[in-house]
């Protein structure tokens, strides 16, 4: 069974990368720009996620 990819310290599960992936898929994003929207989008609905970084979403669509 697969739990998910560690970076710095985090534990992102498949679902949470691929959804990223996705969004910035049909966005047409950069990964930096992905991080930020995510980021962003986080700090609206005023919680406290941190989004993927862009190396661990990098790496995991490669």
């Amino acid at each position: 069974m697969h739990h998910g990819h560690r970076r710095y310290g985090f534990i992102f599960s498949d679902t949470k990368i691929e959804t990223a992936l996705m969004v910035k898929d049909i966005l047409k994003l950069l990964f930096c720009g992905l991080e930020g929207l995510l980021n962003s989008v986080f700090i609206l609905m005023n919680i406290s996620l941190k989004s993927l970084t862009d190396t661990c979403i990098n790496l995991r669509s490669a």
